[in-house]
């Protein structure tokens, strides 16, 4: 009967047919074990039925309590079996060596280390001081509650018999809490190492960025699962050797979703993302499932190259294997339309969220109508948020205040700039005084904006300079221009752009004798002109081109192409 699976209607009629049918020194034994079905069951409604069965029970013993509090573990109610547990306490029915695992593990989950050492003492108390099984669940506890190193040292040295999983859990245990050296010591005492335990050590250095002993130590394993190679892969793709890492997977005997995740996400990490939305296609070729994961990863260098029909694709992909979309895949979603010039597709996706939209998928929405142009629909879905009850945070502050620049919403712009501290107890970043001096340089508020420059708390960058220096050519203000230039000149002498603009400030003041002296000055530095970039999506890949560019494998054809449209132009 315990094999199978059951559903509430089942549990109800089993129930039934007990009441119906069982004689009075059968009945409680078939109710503990309809218990037992319903409370370990992982569907929520038959274990709140379980609930229901076991409250009505006077005196339950310890089977049905150790049962209610497994079944509390398996459906994700550590709370319920904390307070089972104390429950049973307080009915003095001593727990045994089932009941302190769960409830260790309970104690884990919620970060309890005060209820875990008393559990603890409870262990040594009722003669469990030397059962392996739950000194290995208390080092996890110490382990993982991490404020009494030297409790979960005691509890490994006192143990009567230590096996692998007691040893590798002191491995991961400091490993955890970044004591890379004391978990290196107990690996090279362990008598015997599993995978498990250099599989941790791997892991350890790489996410520590010592991809030497990292390397080293994965060379000298006698055996190897995919966890060894994506650790390393992980390592490589953290210190940034997106090359190594991508050598390494060409060399896996044998790939997982992981291990073509780590690679997707490590170049789109590193700016990447033409090779990443390649990979992808590999991906789907070999015929690798992603996870939600890969997705956002693969949305996210959709949304940097613009890979609209891509996103389309992908967007479809979910939707057709039912993943679901939560916070975190729905802000990818609006992220990548909002960049690739679909905001109307965002908005939709943002208005099919059905869970609690949080402050990072709003601010996605804001950001997103402000860079589309769509000012005041962005500051309307701010109040939106705000009446809603989520507090903005510096980024949302960052679309805010980007809206009101582009849009030249001066006193909207001051009003919200002033509030970041007044009311959200937020202190401005240099990104936030950048937006508010180009939006007092657009509006011709030339002083104020210099103003805001000298009494900011940082020193002035080339782009907040910048900025102000474009204003001044804007607004024809050759005076403010020549202080700019002296103060950019010291940050970036070799910048050329500036002495273009220096240059352009002087003719629209029609001071030709100062636009020679600033072309003679860079003559003399030198030019070096960037050549134009453009991309182009075709079959769900971007190409990307530079000007006078022939290294594209389709070079030859695509200029034979050109060479045919300027015939056709004559």
């Amino acid at each position: 009967m315990m094999q199978k699976l059951y559903g509430l209607k089942d549990l109800k009629q089993i129930h039934a047919t007990i009441v119906k049918t069982s004689s009075p020194h059968d009945y409680s034994f078939q109710f503990s074990k309809l218990i037992e079905l319903s409370a370990l069951s992982c569907n929520r409604g038959c274990f709140l039925y379980a609930h229901k069965l076991f409250s009505r029970i006077q005196n339950p013993n310890l089977f049905l309590y150790n049962t209610m509090i497994r079944g509390s573990l398996i459906n994700k109610q550590s709370n319920e079996a904390t307070l089972l547990y104390i429950q049973m306490r307080k009915q003095n029915i001593l727990p045994n060596n089932f009941t302190f695992p769960f409830v260790l593990r309970a104690f884990e989950e919620q970060f309890e280390l005060k209820r875990g050492e008393e559990v603890h003492g409870c262990v040594l108390k009722t003669g469990f001081g030397s059962n392996l099984f739950v000194l290995t669940t208390l080092l996890n506890m110490y382990s993982l509650c991490g404020r009494n190193s030297r409790a979960f040292t005691k509890v490994f040295e006192e143990m009567p018999v230590k096996d692998v999983v007691s040893w590798n859990s002191m491995i991961s245990g400091y490993l955890r809490h970044g004591e890379l050296e004391l978990a290196r010591r107990y690996f090279d005492m362990a008598p015997d190492k599993s995978l498990v335990s250099w599989n941790s050590m791997v892991a350890g250095y790489a996410n520590s960025g010592n991809m030497i002993e990292a390397e080293r130590l994965f060379i000298e394993m006698p055996a190897k699962d995919a966890a060894s190679w994506n650790s390393l892969i992980s390592g490589y793709v953290k210190v940034g050797d997106v090359i190594s890492a991508e050598r390494l997977f060409e060399r896996m005997p044998e790939r997982d979703v992981v291990s073509w995740t780590l690679v997707i996400d490590g170049c789109v990490k590193n700016g990447h993302h033409d090779r990443s939305l390649s990979l992808f296609h590999q991906m789907q070729l070999v015929g690798v499932e992603p996870s939600v994961i890969t997705l956002i990863s693969v949305l996210t260098a959709c949304a940097s190259v613009g890979a609209l029909e891509l996103g389309r694709w992908i967007h479809c992909y979910i939707e057709k294997r039912e993943f679901k979309i939560d916070n975190k895949l729905g802000t990818a979603l609006i992220d990548m339309y909002a960049k690739c010039g679909d905001i109307g597709k965002g908005l939709e996706v943002f208005s099919s969220l059905e869970c609690g939209k949080d402050v990072i998928t709003w601010t996605s929405v804001i950001v997103g109508l402000a860079m589309n142009g769509k000012c005041r629909e962005a500051l309307d879905f701010f109040t939106c948020m705000v009446m809603e009850g989520i507090n903005p945070d510096e980024i949302t502050f960052l679309g805010v205040l980007c809206a009101c620049s582009h849009q030249g919403f001066v006193n909207e712009g001051r009003q919200y700039f002033d509030s970041m501290m007044k009311e959200y107890n937020l202190r401005p970043r240099i990104e936030h005084y950048s937006c508010m001096i180009d939006l007092f340089g657009r509006a011709g508020l030339l002083e104020e904006a210099k103003d805001l420059v000298e009494n900011m708390p940082f020193q002035a960058d080339s782009i907040i300079l910048g900025s102000l220096f474009a204003a001044c050519q804007t607004h024809k203000n050759v005076e403010l221009g020549e202080q700019v230039m002296k103060l950019l000149v010291e940050i970036e002498p070799e910048n050329k752009g500036n002495y273009v603009i220096l240059s352009n400030i002087y003719a629209v003041a029609g001071r030709w004798e100062n636009v020679a002296q600033v072309r003679k000055k860079l003559k003399e530095k030198g030019t070096r002109r960037v050549p134009g970039c453009s991309s182009i999506e075709v079959d769900y890949q971007v190409h990307e081109f530079l000007s006078g560019d022939r290294s594209h494998s389709r070079s030859m054809e695509i200029f034979e192409m050109l060479d045919l449209l300027r015939g056709y132009d004559k």
